[in-house]
């Protein structure tokens, strides 16, 4: 029987080859997008999961009210929580801290000095989180302050592939917490792939408290990242209720709220809203799913559309064979086995298009997937690929052999109405979703356009920006002198964090004419040096900004216009208010800019003098210089930190990161619609090749009584033309819903326009009527006499 389905298939494939290759490319088009949306999704929801206690791995967050109403969700805590965990909350089996370094740290050997990124953690990391130590005991790898743990790369970098690091020192400079040490090397750990944390090295945690001001240990200060393993069978729903006021029963002059999160769960929902969990990368890892499953369908459809189309070609062979005993189960076997060939065909073809796109596809996602072939994936492909083909026919397989011998072989067969309203139906469905995914790439790209040209209120051109470290630490202001007398260096400063996120924040502040509820206010603030609101372009609304000459900076404050306008203060020049530190001076107001990305409206914000805690310096250059002023700068650099490489990122580039995910959402929409459209006029050609054949003697008898080629052509598009139209009707309300809600998550964001969705309407409208036009042409221009001999 199989033997037999088989030779039948491949006469059939010789016999009509346009319809076989429509529908292979199709149905390859559909399985390569599922394909490599599968090998990004099952790259993206494995990531944290390799961790041994996995399932009872926890990270600890604040809910804090923040002002007006809202609430802002942090994941610092302060470094008392440890010990309290350890010692208070009997549901805790294990908990450790983490300091993460702002940036990166210089390290030192003998012959070498290399940049790297480090943590702080307490004694039970290597317990808690299961990064693989090559070497060392991970119970006391991190039980002596003078003890560090490097990773298996940066043992390679310092001492080479084939040399064992352990007992060797490492000297460490960082800026920010001033440390400035040698440590003993007491292990070396792997990190997979997999991991959302990426490290180089782990400090104990007590180093962090023995370098940490004691003034900034309390439960006001949060500066570190707490995790903890519970105990089996802790609901962790009642657990967080109980957990819920544990900071206020320490200090009941903090209003905030814990809860603990799964940490695998972090990476694709770590998104918090108003002190909720509303999404993050889940969102698009849903839907690309959804993209590429509608992207199958659309091809599984045209298999269906066109077999059924096609279905008078095959109906003559079921009725002889349903004629000599055959029954409609092996008749329905038949045309099944036919589709899962036709599917098992769009595997191959879709396996070495993957093949050949992979590389590029790991880079605009930024990935390194592999295609292995492994027992999970080969099971989860041919699973897939059973489905399409069952999918693909059984619709055309319950319609071809539905119809009683007789009547066939009569030829008594007539379309019927619900055949014709099913095979539209389908059509419309397939340019729905084409519409879909052109609107959203339309909307994306208009949305990432106004972000890159908004006005941030500050000048990210051509700046600078490298990391305090080694020379830099103790040397900071006389370097930045320097630079400033380089040709093709406009101005330089100092400041602490990144423009793309000032990440410290503070409440409880004090000013004249404060209520109550003002005291819930958080500002954001970062420390910065003379000059900086020069250097970055930031206008000052009022008052000055400061100045390397004025002795007594440390006791003045700069605040945005957001803060003044919460704050209340009607003349903020000369104000005396309590913000980081007491009776400081209001001397300059700045006209708001923007810290973080434009998902958030603009914070309320501080700018002080001080050199504590700088973590970065700026450099603004001239355009058209950039050439000669970095190497001139990567020579003063060389002086002031000799054997350390310049490693230096301008600010433009950084902002652009901010946006990593939309861009590649962008091009891959770009992609999936150009494939859902692709494979929807494959379809609309078939079928319009198709309805040109089977009406070729009423075309000729039309042109034969004076019919132009362009009336016919018209005639014979109208038909496909009007489904598209019907399409639009349906599918330009819905794009516009999901590109309202998708805009939503921004705080500043374009107007939608009409023209976004009559523009997306008008492409898919031209696209299908030149698909269809093309074939009505052809069919128009054909010599009438010929086609009325073969009748």
């Amino acid at each position: 029987m199989l033997k037999h389905n088989l030779l039948l298939y491949l006469r059939n494939i010789r016999k009509h080859k346009s319809s076989f290759l429509i529908n292979l490319v199709g149905l390859s088009t559909g399985l390569t997008c599922v394909l490599l949306v599968y090998l990004w999704v099952f790259n993206e929801v494995s990531i944290d999961k390799f961790h041994e206690n996995e399932a009872s791995l926890y990270q600890v967050r604040r809910n804090v009210p923040i002002g007006q109403g809202a609430i802002g969700t942090f994941t610092s805590n302060s470094s008392l929580m440890l010990k309290a965990l350890q010692e208070e909350v009997p549901e805790v089996e294990m908990a450790v801290a983490i300091y993460e370094f702002d940036g990166n740290a210089r390290l030192e050997t003998e012959t070498k000095k290399l940049s790297a990124f480090g943590h702080m953690a307490s004694d039970d990391f290597f317990k808690v989180f299961s990064f693989p130590l090559i070497s060392g005991d991970k119970n006391t790898v991190l039980s002596d302050v003078s003890s560090v743990v490097i990773s298996s790369k940066l043992a390679s970098r310092f001492f080479g592939p084939d040399v064992d690091p352990i007992g060797k020192t490492i000297a460490l400079k960082e800026g920010e917490e001033e440390i400035d040490d040698v440590f003993t090397i007491t292990g070396v750990f792997e990190i997979p792939k997999n991991s959302s944390k990426q490290f180089d090295f782990v400090l104990p945690y007590k180093t962090f408290l023995k370098y940490r001001n004691p003034d900034y240990i309390n439960w006001f200060s949060n500066s570190s990242s707490i995790y903890t393993l519970l105990k089996p069978n802790v609901d962790i729903k009642t657990f967080n209720g109980k957990m819920a006021n544990f900071i206020k029963k320490k200090n009941e002059n903090v209003d905030e709220q814990v809860f603990f999160t799964k940490y695998s769960d972090n990476y694709l929902k770590g998104s918090y809203e108003n002190g909720k969990q509303v999404g993050g990368r889940i969102t698009y890892v849903i839907l690309f799913s959804i993209v590429a499953l509608f992207v199958l369908l659309i091809a599984c459809i045209n298999f269906m559309n066109l077999s059924t189309a096609r279905a008078s070609r095959r109906l003559k062979e079921v009725g002889i064979k349903k004629a000599v005993g055959a029954s409609r189960k092996s008749l329905v076997f038949q045309f099944l086995t036919e589709s899962l060939l036709l599917s098992f065909f769009s595997l191959i073809s879709a396996y070495f298009i993957v093949l050949l796109i992979l590389p590029w596809f790991n880079n605009l996602t930024g990935k390194e997937l592999v295609f292995a072939i492994e027992g999970s994936v080969i099971f989860t492909i041919i699973g897939i690929t059973l489905l399409t083909g069952l999918i693909s026919g059984s619709y055309p397989a319950l319609y071809l052999t539905k119809f009683s011998a007789v009547k066939v072989l009569k030829g008594k067969i007539r379309t019927s109405f619900g055949e014709l309203f099913i095979r539209k139906g389908l059509v419309i469905f397939q340019f729905s979703i084409s519409l879909l995914l052109i609107v959203a790439v339309s909307v994306i790209y208009m949305q990432l356009d106004y972000i890159q040209s908004k006005n941030l209120g500050f000048n990210k051109d051509n700046v600078m920006i490298f990391e305090r470290q080694d020379g830099l630490i103790t040397n900071m202001e006389v370097f930045i002198e320097e630079a400033k007398q380089l040709p093709g260096v406009v101005n330089a400063s100092f400041m602490q964090g990144g423009m793309t996120n000032f990440s410290n924040s503070s409440r409880g502040h004090t000013w004249p004419g404060q209520n109550e509820e003002d005291k819930e206010i958080t500002f954001r603030h970062a420390h910065v040096g003379p000059e900086f609101i020069e250097t970055m372009g930031i206008e000052l609304k009022e008052g000055r900004s400061y100045v390397k000459e004025k002795p007594d900076n440390d006791s003045k404050i700069i605040l945005n216009e957001t803060a003044v306008k919460l704050m209340g203060l009607k003349n903020p020049i000369g104000t005396i208010i309590n913000m980081r530190g007491p009776n400081r001076e209001i001397i300059g107001v700045v006209k708001d800019f923007n810290i973080q990305s434009l998902y958030q409206e603009i914070a309320p914000m501080a700018l002080l003098c001080r050199t504590e805690w700088v973590s970065n310096l700026v450099v603004k250059i001239k355009a058209g210089e950039e050439k000669t002023t970095i190497a001139a700068l990567t020579k003063l650099y060389n002086k002031f930190n000799p054997g350390l490489e310049f490693n230096f990122r301008f600010l433009d580039n950084q902002y652009q990161q901010l946006y990593q995910s939309e861009r590649r959402v962008a091009t891959l929409s770009k992609y999936f619609a150009g494939m859902a459209i692709l494979i929807s006029c494959l379809g609309l050609f078939g079928l319009a090749a198709f309805s040109a054949e089977r009406r070729k003697k009423e075309i000729s008898i039309r042109k034969v009584l004076g019919q132009t080629v362009s009336q016919v052509t018209i005639m014979l598009s109208s038909e496909f033309v009007k489904l598209v139209l019907i399409s639009m009707v349906i599918a330009l309300p819905i794009a516009y819903l999901l590109a309202k809600d998708w805009l939503s998550q921004f705080a500043y964001k374009i107007p939608l326009h009409a023209g976004y969705f009559i523009g997306a309407g008008l492409a898919a409208l031209l696209v299908a009527m030149f698909t269809v036009g093309s074939q009505a042409i052809n069919a128009a221009n054909k010599n009438p006499v010929k086609a009325l001999r073969e009748e």
